[in-house]
């Protein structure tokens, strides 16, 4: 596993960092799925909705956001991990037949 990224140091971001990823390597630009297999290591789906939720609800009740907003980037962003989920397990699996067997 590799190590988590430090804060955002402003410094270093180009001017387009709305553009682009900035946290990611470029190892990990070209292999998106180093990212995703790495935050499935992290957590579990059940961890992980835990975790957002206890984030969400904190957001909404310090009243300073549009809840409206919140809400739907909270279903975009469950959604967009429910897909990684699937992808990240799709992908063990398929790596897991084409592994020789010990039997064999």
């Amino acid at each position: 596993m590799e190590k988590r990224h430090s804060a955002i140091n402003s410094s270093k971001i180009a001017k387009d960092f709305h553009h682009r990823p900035f946290r990611l390597t470029p190892k990990e630009m070209d292999h998106p799925n180093i990212v995703i297999s790495d935050f499935w290591e992290r957590y579990t789906l059940q961890n992980f909705r835990l975790c957002f939720w206890d984030f969400f609800i904190k957001n909404l009740l310090m009243g300073s956001i549009d809840p409206i907003r919140t809400a739907e980037m909270y279903v975009d962003i469950e959604r967009i991990i429910e897909a990684t989920f699937l992808l990240n397990n799709k992908q063990q699996s398929s790596n897991n037949e084409k592994e020789p067997s010990a039997n064999a």
